[in-house]
């Protein structure tokens, strides 16, 4: 009898986080190297999900990492150059990344590839465009603590 009582209290508890965020939005700047000169690009160009851990935090901010992908196309490292704020999204942020899977879209031969990567993280506004908008915004801002 009380698993449903602490089913009902747990999604309520959602149901009122999720109102109160609002929307959320992760924005991606590919720093370097340059489109055009990149060999890998990710397989699938949809945005990442908001991390969990983030989100229930209330965080949003951003951070830039340096990310080695090697000549099979697997991410080998994630390091945090820089974030706002310092070294709070580093950890939920690096799981997104290296969830990522990345295609060869040049002509040139497999090898690997270090790319500098920015992630904003937002939330807030009344719709998901909103949330977009606010985060082409915060992507344009400095990103160092």
């Amino acid at each position: 009898m009380k698993l449903p009582i602490i089913i009902v209290v747990a999604l309520a508890t959602a149901v009122f986080r999720a109102d109160a965020v609002g929307y959320a939005d992760v924005h991606i700047t590919y720093m370097q190297p340059a489109a055009g000169d990149a060999i890998w690009s990710r397989e699938k160009q949809v945005t990442p999900r908001y991390p969990l851990e983030l989100a229930q935090q209330g965080i949003i901010g951003c951070g830039v990492f340096n990310v080695t992908i090697n000549e099979k196309g697997k991410t080998t490292d994630v390091s945090l150059v820089s974030s706002v704020p310092d070294k709070v999204i580093a950890r939920p942020a690096s799981k997104v990344i290296k969830s990522w899977k990345w295609v060869n879209s040049s002509e040139l031969a497999n090898a690997p590839e270090q790319k500098l990567i920015r992630l904003d993280f937002c939330m807030g506004g009344s719709s998901m465009e909103e949330a977009q908008a606010r985060c082409q915004v915060q992507a344009t801002a400095a990103c160092q603590g």
